[in-house]
């Protein structure tokens, strides 16, 4: 997501079109799912793939229409059947694309370029969970014109409640019968690493190469710097027994290499009982054991909740030796944790590689949209905001 907004404030600055080309549907099996962007400027170069290049070809045909017209098109590629065959790819992805693409122009709808460059910068700056819709198709252009962005109203929702189902979904907006394209949008996954050693330069390396928010906490000053760490995006520095009392947020995954006993003791004490979702520790299985054999002597109940967050021996067991495969293995772990899945090999998995986003439909009988223009232009895209009360 990240690139394609800094691709979309570069485009306004230079006063460039381009196209946002949005998976909105797919059936079956694919390379990428609902909510993968690219974004192809008037110039071919694209930011961002869809589809391993099976369709971007020829969405650079369509786009160019898209340029010209203004108006944004619903493109389909189904390679389900031997009309797969029609397209010189052969590629027997047993699947179908649906497509949104939109165009981006800061010159002659410079308020529908700017009100979707300010939807997605929202996106970036998210501090929580939020649903949003964007309209496909509506019976009403003039109305409701394709483009519209809606955004529900904040709720106070438990960290793991369910979410709306993603997705393209036809339902009606002031009575409008439309088609939205709608996806929960979550805040920038948040990594805390306690420890400066030369370690954790490709943890914090490959996290940024993963558009994490990365925070770097370490008692010496010459050790958490930016010279040293220029990706992270902050460098803290804390007293010796600050550990005990680490300033975390409670959606963020943490990791502790600071390689002293009683440093990353004072991090497993103070954050276990915290409701952060993952707590990694590196070092041996017996240094873990005695830590927490160590935290129960002195009286700290350790339920199984508590226990289940913690991840010691940190990793993934891909037998890693350089600290670059063991920050691979770190990362590896640490994604699994976000996105609920084992880790296990993709051939072992039953099912589908790629599950949708479980929760409710929206529907007209369920939501009332209250939408408020906030664009000039006509038939320009504006925002709204959408609540289920």
């Amino acid at each position: 997501m990240l690139e394609i907004v800094n691709g979309l404030n570069r485009c306004w600055e230079q006063k460039q079109r381009a196209v946002l080309a949005t998976i909105v549907e797919v059936e079956g099996s694919a390379y990428r799912r609902e909510g993968a962007r690219c974004l192809i400027l008037e110039s071919g170069e694209m930011i961002g793939i869809l589809s391993g290049g099976c369709v971007e070809g020829d969405l650079l045909e369509h786009a160019r229409n898209v340029l010209e017209s203004g108006l944004p098109q619903l493109i389909r590629y189904d390679f389900r059947t031997e009309e797969d065959l029609t397209w010189g790819l052969g590629l027997g992805c047993n699947g179908a694309l649906t497509i949104w693409l939109q165009p981006f122009d800061p010159v002659r709808r410079s308020a529908q370029a700017e009100a979707l460059l300010q939807a997605f910068q929202q996106r970036v700056v998210a501090t929580k969970r939020y649903t949003v819709a964007a309209v496909v198709e509506s019976s009403q252009p003039e109305q409701l014109p394709p483009g519209t962005q809606l955004v529900m109203q904040e709720q106070d929702e438990q960290p793991h409640s369910p979410r709306w189902s993603g997705g393209l979904q036809r339902t009606s907006v002031r009575g409008i019968p439309c088609s939205l394209f709608v996806e929960t949008v979550e805040p920038q996954m948040r990594l805390v690493i306690c420890g400066a050693g030369a370690d954790a330069v490709p943890l914090v390396r490959g996290a940024k190469a993963l558009q994490w928010h990365v925070t770097l906490i370490d008692h010496r000053e010459r050790h958490a710097s930016w010279k040293r760490f220029p990706e992270a995006d902050e460098c803290l520095v804390i007293p010796r027994n600050g550990y005990a009392a680490l300033p975390v947020s409670d959606d963020a995954y943490v990791v502790a290499m600071t390689h002293q006993y009683e440093l990353d003791r004072m991090i497993v004490q103070s954050l276990l009982p915290r409701s952060i979702p993952y707590l990694g520790v590196l070092g041996a299985r017996s240094r873990i054991e005695r830590m927490l054999k160590e935290i129960a002597l002195e009286g700290m109940d350790l339920p199984e909740a508590w226990l289940k967050k913690l991840h010691a021996p940190i990793g993934l067991d891909i037998g890693a030796e350089s600290p670059q495969e063991i920050a691979l293995s770190i990362l590896a772990e640490v994604a699994c944790r976000k996105n609920g899945r084992s880790g296990q090999p993709l051939r072992l998995r039953k099912g589908p590689l790629h599950e949708r986003n479980s929760g409710e439909m929206i529907g007209p009988s369920q939501q009332r949209w209250i939408v408020e223009q906030n664009a000039g232009e006509k038939g320009g895209a504006f925002c709204a905001t959408v609540s289920n009360r």
